[in-house]
């Protein structure tokens, strides 16, 4: 079969490689890929030199191609959507563990439910970590991304008060049209406090950032750092912890450890729900056949489309 493998020498550093087929164990079944989405975490492990001839790839939608032996698993020609902690998953064929994938429903396509695994997964995982948010105030930042748009509907979802944060004002109107209930127009968190203070943050910029959020964070509120499309380099006052009051917590989050708390599958199908429902909106989708993945891998990293790139296969 043809997978994906990390190439810094190619175009958006994505080469191809013949390999053999996957050999699940009996817990695990074997999914055919028929569609995967790309993050920018993945995309740029592939750019380091370093990383040549490595698998890619976490999230993946397909159909069960053979079901696990031990009968606790989908049913072949099941449709479902998944993750790979291994980051493998840009391939033909891809194990499928239970604990990190889900039927996908009747009314969501493939290429919705591709858009879920590490975005969906990271902004719920992330609203989740607020402590009683239901009426208080939650910001979100860098909503153009796939994880903050999430976040924010789901901010919403969950009762709070929704500030999104967007770099220029032209991105303004996109976290309106996702409910944001304000928006603060800052790249460097000058003016961040004007709508707080928050009782959860949810971020993914990091850099010049974080100390500010720190600062607009309320007593007893949690600022949930997931990446750092800015920088993962940061200057903090630790007074910011425990001044005005303390009780305030910076929690890490990466999806590797969360499973240990709540399995993926659990997550995916209540993001899968909210889809089917109507009451969640994936981002605008790039559709393309795999053979464009190196393409719009470079787009993804000079950003030149918004939204989550969806490839097919088949």
């Amino acid at each position: 079969m043809k997978r994906l493998i990390m190439n810094a020498d190619e175009p958006g550093g994505i080469g191809v490689a013949e390999v053999e087929r996957p050999q699940p164990l009996p817990h695990q079944s074997l999914v055919k890929v028929t569609a995967f989405s790309l993050n920018r975490g993945e995309i740029n492990f592939a750019q380091s030199p370093n990383s040549k001839g490595r698998t890619i790839g976490w999230d993946y939608v397909g159909t069960i191609e053979t079901p696990a032996a031990d009968g606790q698993g989908p049913l072949p020609g099941t449709r479902v959507v998944g993750w790979r902690p291994q980051m493998d998953a840009f391939a033909e064929y891809v194990i499928g563990d239970r604990e990190y994938m889900a039927v996908i429903p009747d009314g969501v396509s493939d290429a919705q439910a591709a858009t879920l695994p590490v975005a969906g997964l990271t902004a719920l995982t992330a609203i989740d970590k607020g402590d009683r948010i239901l009426d208080h105030t939650a910001l979100i930042t860098g909503v153009t991304g796939g994880v903050g748009f999430f976040a924010l509907q789901l901010a919403k979802l969950s009762g709070a008060k929704a500030v999104a944060q967007v770099r220029r004002p032209e991105q303004a109107s996109l976290a309106r049209d996702l409910g944001a209930d304000a928006v603060v127009v800052t790249a460097d968190g000058k003016g961040i406090e004007a709508e707080g203070p928050y009782r959860l943050i949810v971020d993914g910029v990091g850099g010049d950032l974080i100390g500010p959020l720190l600062q607009a964070t309320a007593k007893g509120g949690t600022l949930v750092s997931y990446g750092g499309s800015q920088s993962y380099e940061t200057a903090l006052n630790l007074a910011d912890l425990y001044g005005n009051g303390g009780q305030r917590r910076l929690y890490g989050l990466t999806l590797y450890s969360e499973v240990e708390v709540e399995p993926s599958s659990v997550g995916l199908g209540r993001l899968l729900r909210l889809v089917a429902s109507d009451r969640l909106q994936v981002p605008a989708i790039t559709e393309a056949d795999w053979s464009d993945t190196p393409r719009l891998a470079s787009d993804l990293l000079t950003r030149r489309f918004s939204g989550k790139a969806v490839l097919t296969i088949g």
